[in-house]
């Protein structure tokens, strides 16, 4: 009895090559030959992440960066590009992320980790405009801002970005507390969200309990405006969920090793950089203590001074 068996070739060369990508060794099975490059090219392109935190990795980065028009005709695999992650790059101007958002049409997953700033406003406005099936969205920042014009970037994700999972805008403690619970409110998806640093009260945190029934993880580092209560409140609510935070929100007043605990770790981290935030928390667990006639702490300039020194 014959046998007969039709392979496809490009469809079997398609799943191998998926192998290699697993393995990171697709690029050089690109210059094998002209059907490997046709099938390879458009599973590389699926998927790009580049960071700028070392040299070589840089020069990769900004290799790809020329090839981002500010308009006209895109690369020829440009539809294919869903995941991008550009981390760590500090001349990733808004200039370049229009190119990006103009040359790359279907992405779903965008990381601009580190490499955003207080500008962002108008270009965050695009994204969201121009990916409205975005599931992933991290544009956490190096420093914290300071424009509250960037509150239209984020409104824009509320009102775009259905299908939002993953949202990570850490450090950017120019967006106002009700923009940040319009985005809570209207994303009943989330599963993952990274609020640490961020200029939020026991609020935003009560907008979470109402609205994310599927949240799963939660950062809430260096947020010294929450209380215990409103995260226990949090916690009973949602069991799965687990919370992120920093001791000075976890401890109490009257406990000076907690407030100990929590100076030196802040001190020890690589960005010191949200002083201000920090500043807000040293003033509160001094309100706490004035309140509760407790004595182990009474410098009422340390955190002006903290705010003072921040150019230093």
């Amino acid at each position: 009895m014959a046998h007969t068996s039709i392979f496809i070739i490009p469809e079997l060369l398609e799943h191998i090559l998926h192998f290699l990508l697993i393995d990171k060794s697709l690029y050089p099975s690109l210059y094998v030959s002209r059907l490997w490059y046709r099938c390879g090219a458009p599973i590389l392109w699926r998927r790009i992440e580049l960071e700028g935190d070392e040299v070589e990795d840089k020069f990769r980065l900004e290799r790809f960066l020329k090839i981002v028009p500010g308009g006209g005709r895109r690369p020829v695999y440009s539809p294919k590009l869903t995941h991008l992650k550009i981390a760590h790059y500090r001349s990733l101007s808004n200039k370049k992320i229009k190119g990006i958002v103009h040359t790359f049409p279907n992405i779903i997953h965008l990381d601009l980790e580190g490499s955003t700033d207080d500008r962002i406003g108008k270009t965050l406005k695009l994204i969201a405009k121009s990916y409205p099936n975005l599931e992933y969205l991290n544009i956490s920042a190096l420093r914290e801002g300071f424009k509250s014009e960037n509150d239209i970037g984020l409104n824009a994700v509320a009102q775009s970005c259905y299908k939002l999972e993953y949202l990570n805008i850490s450090n950017h403690t120019e967006y106002s507390e009700t923009s940040i619970c319009n985005v809570i409110r209207s994303r009943p998806r989330l599963q993952q969200l990274d609020l640490s640093y961020c200029g939020i009260t026991d609020k935003t945190i009560e907008e979470i309990a109402r609205s994310c029934p599927k949240l799963k993880y939660l950062n809430l580092e260096g947020c010294y405006q929450i209380s215990k209560e409103a995260i226990d409140q949090l916690v009973s609510l949602n069991p799965d969920i687990h919370v992120e935070t920093t001791p000075m929100i976890i401890g109490t007043a009257d406990n000076p090793n907690d407030f100990i605990t929590a100076f030196t770790d802040y001190l020890k981290q690589d960005n010191f950089a949200n002083r201000h935030i920090f500043a807000q928390g040293l003033q509160r667990l001094l309100d706490l203590s004035m309140r509760d006639n407790l004595q182990w702490y009474s410098d009422p300039g340390l955190a002006r001074s903290i705010v003072q020194s921040d150019d230093h």
